[in-house]
């Protein structure tokens, strides 16, 4: 971070330093905020001179140490306020002054304790409580930072820059209404406050007010067409809204304009997963990685795209190193114990798992202490889990298995008996044409189309990416048909009781992509713990060669993969397919398909219905 020197017009003359910190999180959280410390008017016609024998004066040093932080020479500036402190002054602007350029550092408790000394010699200075605010920010400590800010606006109800931070200090805490009241409050003030609008758009963003957040960020860069944070929270908001294309524009314009920006290099790697260039993705999160060592977030995405690129080894270690800088990040810890569930590692999974208390976390735990057939307490966990209603696939898969296991009738929140949940219906030609069927069947065959690596699937290819942020005619038509047989499934379920039905999502988004299996292929059974619905459309049915009458079929049970069967029958369901077929079935419930002969591929087009 850097601080920056400017120069407020009022009666007086004021230099205000600022320090802007870049950014928070992956695109969807990129944070901005201008961090005014206020630099006291120094008198008029004093000179320091070095050459006097004599030992300069108390406000002789403290107008050195000004003159040399407002001229952007912070060595020197941290040495004079230093040297001013370690001789017993007591001055405001000297603790305030020194504590901007121990943030700027990245000593932030150092930088607390300075400015705090500030408040006490000044306790009615509204930039103080704005600084420490933001300190206690960076910090974590989110309450008192909240505290601090409001006291600034307290002491100075204009003080726009105060209630932008409060804005999103508020955010940060959950507080979306407040944090948008704030924030337009700031903008009030100050009409054209850049950070301001690029944050409310954020906030905006969070709330799910997409549209009125884009306009919002695209007014930050008209005021301010240099804005490097605003592109990249635009490019978040873009990316929400599916227009990637556009998203990956303004990605790329915040890091020309900044190009050391890590939060901007880490928002565009996430943008190009998405579009299925895994390949540049790893190259802008690695970069992100190389200029701030440290980000989590970064790391966590680092360690989702070596998975699917089949670097399992480096990628435990990112996402490792993601969990230990910051247990917090849910969906790090959850990647790192799914992965470490694959090496069948529950104990350890269980060890970071017990340090997140997220909904997903939790529910995994579920599943750890089910693998590890540790019933009574799997039983309490579930009686916990259910006290707070948790409905989510991965919990509807967990309890489904376990019911069969130990012979007790659990209550699952989001489905029960899901094989009763699965719809097998056509999409015809009026809907989705044969023109753009082979068209679907030419894009996976095209040798340009990048692919994933898989886990579960033998003898096959599946593509990278979401193939729905793809712009091409055969997308947008097949995703209208989609969401016509969804709508359907959803109507025809509507009084089952079930609660994946009840709860269906109000904001969701689909994401998709592509399965083509040669002579021998199969996936091995698996369910999508991270969806609400899921569904697989059939494009190419092979002649099969064997006498197996259920070649290329696809396969339904209760029994998870990684949980003990002791012996139990867990209700196999087998159902023929069809080119035009489509099935659609809660994510909870687990399926794999059944090995087959032939020449010919296996082509089908698969999509989550996930929640936001």
């Amino acid at each position: 971070m850097n601080c920056r020197i400017t120069e407020l017009v009022s009666s007086k003359k004021v230099l205000t330093s600022r320090d802007k910190d870049q950014g928070k999180k992956k695109i969807k959280n990129v944070k901005t905020y201008p961090v005014p410390f206020t630099l006291e008017e120094k008198k008029k016609n004093i000179t320091f001179n070095t050459n006097t024998p004599s030992q300069p004066s108390k406000e002789q040093i403290i107008n050195q140490a000004i003159e040399f932080h407002s001229q952007g020479n912070i060595p020197e500036a941290a040495k004079y306020y230093k040297n001013f402190i370690n001789q017993g002054f007591k001055d405001e602007r000297a603790f305030s002054n020194y504590g901007v350029i121990l943030k700027s550092l990245g000593k932030l408790k150092e930088a607390e304790i300075s400015t705090r000394k500030a408040i006490e010699i000044k306790p009615d200075l509204a930039d103080s409580y704005y600084n420490l605010g933001i300190i206690l920010k960076d910090l974590g400590k989110l309450k008192e930072s909240e505290t601090y800010t409001r006291k600034a606006i307290e002491l100075n109800p204009n003080y726009a820059e105060a209630h932008s931070i409060l804005g999103l200090i508020l955010r940060d805490l959950g507080n979306l209404q407040e944090a948008e009241s704030y924030t337009r409050k700031a903008i009030e003030i100050k009409p054209n406050y850049a950070e301001a609008c690029s944050n409310l758009g954020l906030i905006l963003k969070d709330s799910g007010q997409l549209q009125e957040a884009e306009l919002s960020c695209r007014k930050a860069i008209e005021i301010n067409p240099n804005f490097a944070d605003a592109y990249s929270n635009l490019g978040g908001i873009l990316s929400d809204l599916g227009k990637l294309k556009e998203a990956e524009l303004s990605a790329r314009k915040a890091i020309a304009i900044k190009p050391n920006y890590a939060e901007a290099c880490s928002n565009l790697g996430i943008i190009l997963k998405d579009l299925g260039n895994l390949q540049e993705a790893e190259s802008y999160t690695r970069k992100a990685i190389e200029i701030k060592p440290n980000f989590a977030e970064a790391l966590y995405s680092l360690g989702s795209l070596l998975i699917d690129l089949d670097k399992r080894e480096e990628a435990m270690k990112s996402l490792l190193k993601a969990v230990e800088l910051k247990p917090a990040l849910d969906k790090a810890v959850r990647d790192l114990a799914i992965n470490l569930n694959y090496e069948k590692k529950f104990e350890l999974a269980l060890k970071y798992l017990s340090k997140n208390e997220s909904i997903s976390c939790q529910s995994l735990y579920l599943g750890c202490l089910l693998s590890l057939d540790r019933e009574k307490e799997f039983n309490e966990k579930y009686q916990e889990l259910s006290k707070k209603r948790v409905c989510n696939a991965e919990i509807g898969g967990i309890i489904e298995h376990a019911s069969i296991i130990y012979e007790k009738k659990y209550h699952s929140p989001f489905c029960n008996q899901a094989m009763k949940y699965v719809l097998f219906e056509k999409i015809n030609e009026e809907s989705f044409s044969t023109n753009d069927l082979n068209k679907m069947i030419s894009y996976i065959k095209n040798e340009k189309t990048m692919m994933r690596y898989q886990g579960t699937l033998h003898k096959g290819i599946q593509t990278s990416g979401n193939l729905f942020s793809l712009d091409l005619p055969f997308v947008r038509s097949i995703k209208k048909a989609l969401e016509e047989k969804i709508e359907l499934y959803r109507n025809k379920f509507k009084d089952s009781g079930q609660g994946f039905i009840l709860n269906w999502p109000e904001k969701y988004e689909l994401r998709s992509w592509m399965i083509s299996m040669k002579n021998g292929g199969f996936l091995a059974p698996h369910n999508h713990e991270y969806g609400w619905v899921t569904g697989s459309f059939y494009l190419q049915i092979p002649k099969y060669s064997n006498n197996d009458n259920h070649s290329g079929d696809i396969a339904f049970s209760y029994k998870g993969p990684r949980y003990p069967n002791k012996g139990k029958n867990f209700n196999l369901m087998i159902k023929k397919i069809e080119i035009r077929d489509i099935c659609i079935f809660p994510s909870s419930l687990f399926h794999h398909t059944i090995p087959f002969e032939s020449t010919e591929e296996r082509i089908c087009f698969v999509f989550d219905l996930i929640q936001k």
